[in-house]
């Protein structure tokens, strides 16, 4: 597993170089980094779920208080919560992926939200799955319907899922520098 890396820029490149870098097995590269990003900050979930499913890896977005994106990978089964030296928190929001599965709080999943939640480290987190998403926001007092009964998860509530909006491929919205 690599360490976070910086804050990567929020640039869409062209499908077929993100594509390219897949197929090479290169997904550390800054294409895919800042592609990542770009997708996640305009939630285009799916399109962000599908690059985590071809690399066969989770992956981890965190985006900071000042808005700034890091993206870090895992292994087929866990990418962890690495908040990067200089970055600032509470962490708006921090989204990973379960590549082939569902959208769910593992157990590893459940121990960084109650370690964030004592921390104030995030304020809400979402986790992809192969055909939709789920949420959980961060509440200062316990919520109704919440992970858990009592203790830090009872601060986070446990929402339904969510299936991916249809649409458009964000390779045909024109992207600005």
């Amino acid at each position: 597993m690599v360490g976070a890396s910086p804050p990567v820029e929020t640039v869409l490149h062209p499908a077929s170089v993100v594509e390219a870098a897949l197929e090479r097995g290169d997904v550390h590269c800054d294409e895919v980094r800042q592609s990542l990003a770009w997708l996640g900050l305009h939630e285009y979930w799916s399109n962000f779920y599908v690059i985590s499913e071809i690399a066969g890896m989770e992956v981890s977005l965190l985006i900071d208080a000042d808005d700034r994106c890091y993206v870090d990978w895992g292994t087929q089964s866990r990418v962890g919560l690495n908040p990067p030296a200089g970055s600032r928190v509470p962490f708006k929001v921090w989204t990973h992926t379960h590549p082939s599965g569902d959208p769910y709080w593992s157990v590893t999943d459940k121990q960084t939200l109650a370690i964030a939640s004592a921390a104030r480290l995030i304020e809400r987190a979402l986790v992809l799955g192969c055909y939709a998403l789920k949420q959980a926001v961060w509440s200062l007092e316990p919520t109704h319907d919440s992970i858990a009964p009592e203790g830090p998860l009872s601060q986070w509530t446990n929402e339904e899922f969510t299936v991916y909006p249809e649409q458009e491929t964000p390779w045909a919205v024109e992207v600005s520098s």
